[in-house]
């Protein structure tokens, strides 16, 4: 993939101007991968809920069989080192973010839109993977997707950085498996400083604020200015 045709993936995509108003555009969409490693993942992510969530008499048989279906991924799998991505915010790197990535199971069902003023919004419920204490959200992945949040609103505004430092009030719990929605937009530039700000809600009760302060790294290229860092 050229780096034309990698920014133009990244970018926001055309939608009528009247549904981007009540509904935003899809942020940074995901295709399905033809080798079936997102829908592997989603599975995964299923796993990880059942086995999180659930008390077992015996799985040591289930414990076999995911033995060999590791195994067997292990075997037929190219393993992706870190420096072989050439770029950020490429289809491939993306796809690997443990905040927003379709092909790790690791990663929160975060489908982000934005609008025109460049807020970005996702809305997701949570589930006892991610719990913390009891019936809640865990403060650390609320923190992880602010960090994503903040980094996402940045990339809407055309701007790129690293997260040099994010600050988290939390207002009141944030309920496990509750409609939730974060919402984040960029709030200055000054030279290569740049600071965000994002909320999350469940229905009208504020469960955190973030602020963050992100600082945009020396020879950024022009078409990535556009793209989202992670952390």
């Amino acid at each position: 993939m050229t780096a034309s045709n990698e920014a133009e993936q990244n970018q926001v995509g055309t939608a009528d101007p009247a549904a981007a108003s009540s509904e935003g555009i899809p942020l940074l969409p995901q295709d399905e991968t033809p080798s079936g490693s997102t829908e592997l993942a989603r599975e995964l992510r299923r796993l990880r809920g059942l086995v999180a969530g659930s008390v077992y008499e015996d799985v040591h048989d289930a414990v076999r069989t995911v033995r060999e279906l590791a195994d067997h991924l292990e075997a037929v799998g190219k393993p992706v080192r870190p420096k072989d991505y050439g770029t950020w915010g490429t289809p491939e790197h993306i796809g690997a973010n443990p905040a927003i990535g379709q092909r790790n199971p690791v990663s929160p069902p975060l489908e982000p839109v934005v609008f025109p003023d460049a807020t970005v919004r996702a809305d997701l419920e949570l589930g006892i993977e991610y719990q913390g204490p009891p019936g809640c959200v865990h403060g650390g992945i609320v923190a992880l997707l602010f960090d994503e949040m903040l980094g996402l609103a940045n990339a809407a505004s055309k701007s790129v950085g690293m997260t040099a430092d994010l600050r988290i009030t939390y207002s009141s719990p944030t309920p496990l498996y509750a409609p939730l929605r974060f919402e984040a937009r960029q709030d200055r530039v000054e030279g290569r400083k740049i600071w965000a700000s994002a909320t999350l809600h469940a229905g009208n009760t504020l469960c955190a604020s973030a602020e963050g302060l992100f600082v945009e790294p020396c020879g950024i290229r022009d078409h990535e200015r556009s793209r989202p860092i992670e952390g």
